[in-house]
């Protein structure tokens, strides 16, 4: 250690106030904004306006706010990449990229969420561990997983000591009760489900439970409050792709959120209400995208339809093209196990999107395993990134009073 991290200090940790029987006052403009993000969950979550698999759909749109909520902690796949990962993990084969199974770790982590959200009548904190546990189980540090910490953590600055840090979360004898606080709010209907899914995320983060892994279980909650509250029943809003492009807002929105006024105070509210601000604009900006690409993959299911020329309803390549969007890569065995049907049959519906240039063979891990990709699914979905990355396909400039940056950097 350096003699600089050796010092000793003081420092300040932030002690949360709990949720319960805070009404926060919100702006007439904000609120607006509030309920047009409501709408437009609502209108991409209504399956009589959708013409394309709803479940292809629902994996793609699950897929892709798992890989965003990957990508604000620095971990970058390609589609391709990922995709293969999965494929050769799917073999039996052992995935040498490391990235790509940590990503799939929080793909499994979001699935379990959602389901957890509406298998359950209360979300308790053994439910919110098991999430971690399954995000935590591919990271570089298993161990950690499903438990809360012990000790006190931080955000930015040295990584021996918190007298730099951007951000000190309340220290670990507190956790207890204000988790409990938390899991009562998400278990509650005190705010409309976009308010509330706001909210519970951004005191997760300002409680940062564990020892790792705290940023993408705070956004597999969101989900878990929109399942939960009936707003996003079947389709996730892939909401962590856009806060992935506008990070710098998302950390100032976070960090605004934790006012330094009593509890009851008219700045609490107004801290809130900007984060409300964000947390609405990327939400209808994530519904906005996620109509886009439903769309696309409505034209690329109606393109495979025109050249296998007529297939049976419910046969087994019919149940196959139903899939695809969201699962890219297949082999005869994991396409058996999704469409429910025998080998035999899966090996021949395969075969036969393969002839009809639906599906292209590739080769995967040391030893040559056969698999199938979807090119135009994984292409989309290599689109949908770019676009969201690139100043022609980010609307920042679109947004309502954005804030200047003037957090620092922090890691999560």
């Amino acid at each position: 250690m350096s003699r600089r991290d050796r010092r000793g200090c003081f420092y300040d940790a932030y002690i949360a106030d709990p949720l319960a029987g805070w009404d926060p006052s919100i702006p007439a403009d904000i609120a607006a904004d509030i309920a047009d993000a409501e709408s437009a969950v609502r209108t991409l979550n209504d399956v009589g306006t959708s013409h394309v698999s709803l479940e292809g759909l629902a994996r793609f749109l699950l897929r892709a706010e798992s890989v965003g909520s990957s990508k604000i902690e620095g971990l970058e796949a390609a589609a391709r990449r990922l995709a293969r990962a999965e494929a050769a993990i799917a073999l039996g084969s052992d995935a040498s990229d490391r990235v790509a199974v940590e990503v799939l770790g929080n793909i499994a982590a979001m699935e379990s969420a959602v389901e957890l959200a509406v298998s359950t009548e209360r979300f308790e904190l053994d439910d919110l561990l098991s999430v971690h546990r399954r995000l935590m189980d591919n990271s570089p540090a298993p161990e950690l997983g499903g438990i809360v910490r012990e000790e006190q953590n931080w955000i930015g600055g040295s990584s021996f000591n918190p007298c730099s840090a951007a951000f000190i979360p309340p220290p670990h004898e507190y956790l207890p009760d204000l988790l409990a606080d938390l899991l009562g709010y998400v278990n509650r209907d005190d705010h409309s489900p976009l308010v509330q899914a706001a909210i519970a995320h951004a005191q997760f983060e300002t409680l940062h439970p564990f020892a790792d892994g705290n940023g993408r279980t705070g956004r597999a909650l969101i989900h878990v409050v929109m399942r939960r509250r009936g707003l996003a029943p079947t389709f996730v809003p892939p909401v962590s792709l856009v806060l992935a492009t506008w990070s710098d807002d998302y950390v100032n929105g976070l960090m605004t959120f934790r006012h330094l006024s009593d509890p009851d105070s008219a700045e609490r509210s107004n801290a809130a209400a900007e984060w409300l601000r964000m947390f609405a604009t990327a939400t209808s900006r994530a519904c906005q995208d996620a109509e886009n690409y439903s769309a696309d993959i409505g034209e690329i299911i109606a393109t495979w339809r025109t050249k296998l020329g007529r297939i049976r309803a419910n046969s087994s390549a019919d149940l196959l093209l139903r899939v695809l969007p969201g699962v890219p890569i297949v082999t005869v065995a994991t396409a058996s196990k999704l469409i429910d049907r025998s080998t035999a049959r899966s090996a021949d519906a395969v075969n036969l999107l393969a002839e009809a240039g639906v599906l292209r063979q590739r080769n995967v891990g040391r030893q040559r395993y056969r698999v199938f990709e979807a090119t135009a699914v994984l292409d989309l979905f290599t689109g949908l990134e770019r676009a969201l990355a690139s100043p022609t396909g980010d609307t920042r400039s679109a947004r309502p009073n954005r804030p200047t940056p003037h957090r620092p950097v922090v890691k999560r």
